[in-house]
């Protein structure tokens, strides 16, 4: 079997039991993120052929990650690691001195950032160099506490989705943009809602608190995510049928 692994904070998590002695309740293993609509699509099309990981944590960051990295990744001798990281908030480090700190706090943050997040990939490759990567661009929209700190964060939080592209890039990794979709998503929405009189925020209802997914914007990051692994994954399932 393939083994995809899903690693990030609480929009990768979705709430997924996290006790090893619950394994055994395969209901509620991969959580209701985005992961699920992937783990459905790729397990009812490609029987038998992958096996789901999920081992997101809900809050958190590059810094706290790696505490439990050996564990929740190394052990996991992954053949694919999906990573989104980077989105956290004003009660997290990666994010907050993005609008609290002087310049040089603020460059400090995001050189740390970078620098985590590579030591992360480092780690995975070194311990098997054909294991495949796919980065999910972080994103964000001016809703709830979001909104209050939006205008110090806009000109900086394209910095780390940059960063994290660079990063997919050096890697050869997969890359899954996100924000581009989620901003046109937003207008079509507003358009819709003032036409039809639906008296509704159209970037909450993609992203409820400014960071968080909706349902439906869970099933979009999955549909980015499938669209833009396929041919990763194709190639993965040649070499397995090959290979039997």
């Amino acid at each position: 079997m393939i083994k995809i692994l899903f690693q990030g904070d609480s929009i990768t998590d979705g709430n997924r039991l996290k006790d090893p002695a619950s394994r055994w309740d395969l209901n509620h293993q991969i959580g209701h993120s985005y992961v699920f609509p992937i783990v459905g699509t790729l397990g009812r099309k490609y029987p038998g052929r992958f096996q789901f990981v999920n081992r997101g944590l809900s809050g958190d960051h590059v810094k706290s990650i790696t505490a439990r990295w050996q564990t929740d990744t190394l052990d996991e001798c992954p053949d694919v690691l999906s990573m989104l990281l980077g989105i956290n908030g004003n009660r997290f480090p990666d994010n907050r001195q993005l609008y609290e700190g002087t310049p040089e706090e603020i460059g400090e943050n995001l050189r740390e950032f970078d620098e985590g997040y590579r030591r992360l990939l480092d780690s995975v490759l070194a311990q098997n160099p054909g294991t495949k990567l796919i980065l999910i661009e972080p994103f964000s929209l001016p809703v709830g506490a979001y909104k209050v700190h939006y205008e110090n964060l806009l000109p900086i939080f394209p910095k780390k989705q940059e960063m994290v592209r660079r990063i997919a890039e050096d890697y050869h990794a997969v890359w899954i943009p996100v924000q581009k979709t989620l901003n046109r998503l937003v207008e079509e929405t507003a358009a819709v809602f003032a036409r039809d009189g639906i008296d509704l925020d159209p970037m909450a209802y993609w992203l409820w608190d400014g960071v968080h997914p909706t349902e439906p914007m869970h099933c979009v990051i999955a549909d980015l995510w499938l669209a833009g692994a396929a041919d990763l994954l194709n190639g993965l399932l040649s070499g397995q049928l090959n290979s039997d």
